[in-house]
């Protein structure tokens, strides 16, 4: 190959890599504006992240006016969480509806009575909250009352000397995202904690900094986690991600941005074709090549909008396997191996693309195609007399030259 076709071959490969990043910046584009836009109404319409903080416990300190915290001697937590995925525009979110049911016991270990004010801060004063109940020993607290941010007792709770009593609070809401609670109010201090999170999904990630719980299991198509402990001194919390639903104009930026990676393979492999079969491969069939990968990612890109994403990609793919093979076929002749080259784009393109729909795996998918490309080349090359091959390229050009001159 004469330097001048090297040279070739490198701005072809440029020019299909700047238009991929264009593609790229579009797609990200379009995400992120239709993000800005439709978060804050996907959160007005449905809830945004949950995070419920534990009641607070204070009574006042004997001769004084000050109040000082306590902490329940039982947290009994129950939480069901139902996730329903929802798409606006490019963009899934993965909104839940959470049944929040909670028991607190309150010990007083002194000789003689104490009042108690209790303080249930609800997670959002905007939020719509269905069954909302509050409970004292087991009895509705008609005084309970949502006001403004906080669900407020108006009156006070009042513990007799060595006497117990039960707290409860009782609502369904709706979140997005991810759901937490914070175990520990003003004191720092959980006692008698058992918590439980029952889930109708079972990809569970835990948000950064949560609390393990100490049990989990899989529960018809759900899971179901506890945690448990007799005393804690934590600031962590219990805290859940909701498993996120492959978003269209991401993965299509991605795709698109990976795509020069792609493109680097399959012209190896072509060149190497071309090596071993003595078949010459003009800069301009490189040329078409490149334009037909790039069909595969701006007819994905355009089609997520309309259908179903793995409808999109199958599309793609038939489109683009089907340009780039006919053309290798019609342009080359018999001498080219055109299947080997649609299994090559099948690897190289639709493969190494579609590892972006699994979480994790490009990078390894990527990995184990280089290893088995170069082994195939290597395999394929290694009794060749480099020497010779060179050799018969500068005689070709050297004539070429000739015929020309």
């Amino acid at each position: 190959m004469s330097v001048r076709r090297i040279f070739a071959l490198i701005g072809i490969y440029l020019l299909g890599a700047s238009g991929w990043n264009i593609l790229g910046s579009a797609s990200s584009m379009r995400s992120w504006s239709q993000e800005s836009t439709l978060t804050g109404a996907v959160q007005n319409l449905w809830g945004a992240p949950i995070v419920q903080p534990a009641p607070t416990f204070t009574v006042t300190v004997p001769g004084t006016r000050r109040q000082r915290a306590i902490a329940p001697v039982e947290n009994r937590i129950a939480v069901t969480i139902d996730l329903e995925h929802r798409r606006k525009g490019l963009l899934w979110y993965s909104t839940y509806a959470v049944d929040f049911d909670a028991q607190y016991t309150l010990s007083n270990s002194e000789h003689v009575a104490q009042t108690v004010r209790v303080h249930f801060p609800l997670p959002s004063k905007t939020a719509t909250y269905e069954r909302l109940q509050a409970t004292l020993d087991g009895e509705p607290l008609p005084g309970a009352a949502d006001s403004g941010n906080a669900l407020d007792l108006h009156e006070l709770v009042t513990l007799a000397p060595g006497g117990r009593r039960r707290f409860g609070v009782h609502y369904a809401t709706r979140g997005l995202n991810e759901w937490r609670y914070r175990l520990s109010g003003e004191s720092g201090e959980v006692r008698g904690l058992r918590a439980t999170v029952r889930t109708n999904f079972d990809d569970i990630d835990f948000a950064e900094g949560s609390l393990s719980p100490t049990g989990r299991e899989r529960q018809d198509g759900g899971w179901r986690g506890e945690w448990q402990a007799e005393q804690l001194i934590t600031r962590q919390d219990i805290g859940i991600l909701t498993p996120q639903r492959l978003n269209p104009g991401p993965l299509a930026a991605r795709m698109s941005y990976f795509a020069p990676v792609c493109l680097l393979f399959f012209f190896v492999v072509v060149s190497a074709i071309a090596l071993l079969r003595r078949v010459d491969i003009h800069p301009m069939h490189y040329l078409f090549v490149t334009a037909g990968f790039f069909a595969f990612h701006l007819l994905f890109a355009y089609l997520v909008d309309l259908i179903n994403v793995h409808a999109a990609f199958l599309a793609a793919t038939v489109t683009s396997v089907g340009l780039v093979t006919s053309y290798l076929r019609t342009a080359l002749g018999p001498r080219f191996p055109w299947r080997l080259a649609a299994a090559g784009q099948c690897v190289y393109l639709v493969l190494f693309s579609y590892s972006f729909f699994l979480k994790g795996m490009t990078g390894l998918t990527v990995t184990i195609g280089s290893i088995l490309t170069l082994a195939a080349l290597m395999h394929a090359t290694a009794r060749l007399d480099w020497s010779d091959v060179f050799r018969r390229r500068q005689l070709r050009d050297a004539a070429a030259g000739a015929v020309a001159g």
